[in-house]
């Protein structure tokens, strides 16, 4: 048995930032790629999945060993994991679509990629506040993208050699381990489900044998 891939749906908006803003915009844009579609990277989401694991590894001491193959050595630079994880993007046939607006004729008609964004996203606005009189602070507006709540992106696996039951286990620990990711989790935000090949059942399936 093996898994292809790890879909990450968004129970709420979501912000995966890509350290810069857009000018006359947001000041904090999400990751997107060339086309406007969101996408989260792969080594944003490995480490996900291993941060979930960490905080769950001294109630799993049997599954160290295969946790190591699977996600790698601690604070290790080389990459060591079984499995490379691939960007999260949206499905193939939601890309397909996309592409082909955005390059149809006459060129009047594209889609163009920020109103592919746009149509993926929504803008919110935030100040700071003031402590002493508990009104917005001066000059702390700001402008932040976030993928609207729905989305479901899909992360591709790679497998260097075959998993064995004991990574499998890990790996759907660690996935359903993660419940938020991206900016500003403590407004709310980031709120996400991570299943392997988009299967409930069968993540929840392995996290029980886990247990067992």
């Amino acid at each position: 048995m093996t898994v292809s891939s790890l879909s990450i749906e968004l129970l709420s908006d979501a912000t995966f930032g890509r350290g810069e803003g857009t000018a006359g915009e947001v000041d904090v844009e999400v990751e997107h790629d060339d086309l406007g579609l969101p996408f989260v990277g792969g080594k944003t989401v490995h480490g996900l999945l291993r941060d979930a694991w960490l905080t769950m590894a001294g109630t799993f001491p049997a599954l160290g060993v295969a946790a190591t193959r699977v996600l790698g050595r601690s604070q290790e630079l080389a990459e060591t994991s079984i499995v490379r994880v691939g960007d999260a993007v949206v499905d193939d046939a939601t890309r397909a679509w996309i592409r082909a607006a955005a390059t149809r004729r006459p060129e009047d008609q594209r889609l163009s990629p920020r109103d592919v964004l746009r149509a993926f996203t929504e803008v919110r606005r935030q100040t700071a506040q003031d402590r002493a009189t508990g009104a917005p602070a001066a000059t702390t507006l700001r402008a932040a993208r976030v993928v609207v709540r729905g989305v479901a992106l899909h992360a591709p696996l790679t497998w260097l050699s075959p998993p064995d039951e004991g990574a499998l286990r890990c790996l759907a620990l660690a996935a359903l381990g993660v419940r938020h990711a991206g900016l500003s989790r403590n407004r709310g935000r980031g709120h996400v489900r991570v299943l392997l090949d988009q299967d409930a059942a069968l993540t929840m399936k392995l996290a029980r044998e886990a247990l067992a």
